[in-house]
């Protein structure tokens, strides 16, 4: 039996089709395993993350915590979520995330950021708020230390129900809208 050159041709090109398939089967699965692992130890350190706050909840201080609007920004009002924190606990603290809520009286969520406190630089810009400078990224046992964070993509209807600095003014005008606060996530050494 003879090869013609139109049979070779159709081997040929078949057998290039299976192998590319094949190949990128195999590179596929890979990546399909490598995204599935990856995803197990992305959840699992979350859930660490979650738990360990839940152990250090009461040796964690959250002090002086308020919400006010920093008018000199360059870019218009913002929210500043700002207080101080201490660690009550034997270890030492590499990473804080305090989640921030606010609430209308019918419990429907108005917004929702998280901040750290320890770990991100606030701005590259230099600011006129003394507790914001750099950002530290340990808290050692028995230290405190005060923070402020902006808090971005902030709604005008939140933004509103802040209260202005002025010397004019005789109260702080009440607001339907609530805040919430509290530490979601905790990192130790």
């Amino acid at each position: 039996m003879l090869l013609r050159s139109k049979h070779a041709n159709v081997i040929i090109y078949s057998s290039i089709v299976i192998a590319v398939v094949m190949v990128s089967t195999l590179v596929g699965y890979t990546l399909y395993i490598q995204w599935k692992e990856d995803s197990f130890a992305l959840r699992y350190r979350n859930s660490i993350y979650k738990l360990t706050a839940a152990m250090f909840k009461t040796e964690i201080l959250l002090s002086n915590v308020s919400i006010k609007r920093w008018e000199e920004a360059p870019y218009g009002d913002v929210p500043v979520f700002e207080g101080s924190i201490k660690n009550n606990s034997s270890k030492a603290l590499t990473s804080i995330t305090v989640e921030i809520s606010f609430r209308k009286p019918d419990g429907t969520v108005v917004y929702k950021s998280w901040v750290h406190p320890l770990g991100e630089k606030l701005s590259s810009v230099r600011t006129s708020l003394p507790a914001m400078g750099h950002a530290r990224s340990v808290l050692l046992p028995g230290e405190g230390m005060s923070f402020a964070q902006i808090l971005k993509n902030c709604p005008k209807e939140m933004l509103q129900s802040l209260p202005r600095k002025s010397k004019f003014a005789k109260g702080t005008p009440k607001s339907d809208i609530t805040a919430e606060y509290a530490i979601v996530g905790v990192s130790v050494l």
